[in-house]
């Protein structure tokens, strides 16, 4: 499911209204603003990687269905809005074929022997270029990740 700011604004104000927050007390509850969350739930801005976090964690949501509205593979019931249909957010087999095609593309690049080893060096290589924000996000990001227990494809590169 691609990225889509309106939608995860719809997504965010939804779970914020089930649960029956104002903006002033989910601010208050996650430690940011009114109007950061208006301006989330409006689309016109996103919130960072440590944010995305914090959020999920207090909805108890994985951050693929926070971010995209998708919950393959967690049992977690999907974050429904009527924002889903007008931005194309479906559950269409040509996401999942896209998914499935880029999965297969990283494990022939990095699969083979020493696969591994090659992957760290680049994602070393990047690391060095990447702000300091950038890098509090990424690790996150990581922790997330983690946290959740989920791989990236059904096997560890290697």
């Amino acid at each position: 499911m691609a990225w889509n700011q309106k939608a995860f604004g719809s997504r965010l104000r939804k779970l914020r209204e089930q649960q029956g927050l104002s903006m002033l007390a989910f601010g208050k509850e996650i430690g940011t603003s009114a109007s950061r969350i208006k301006h989330w739930e409006e689309g016109k801005s996103a919130p960072s990687a440590s944010w995305i976090v914090t959020i999920c964690e207090r909805f108890d949501v994985s951050a693929e269905n926070l971010l995209t509205g998708s919950n393959t593979g967690t049992g977690e019931k999907r974050i429904n809005t009527p924002e889903h249909a007008a931005f194309g957010e479906t559950d269409s087999p040509g996401v999942d074929g896209l998914v499935e095609s880029f999965i297969r593309s990283e494990q022939e690049r990095y699969g083979k022997q020493g696969g591994r080893e090659r992957l760290i060096e680049e994602i070393t290589v990047r690391l060095s270029g990447m702000s300091e924000r950038d890098l509090r996000e990424l690790s996150m990001l990581a922790a997330l990740k983690e946290k959740s227990g989920k791989e990236f494809g059904s096997k560890t590169v290697g």
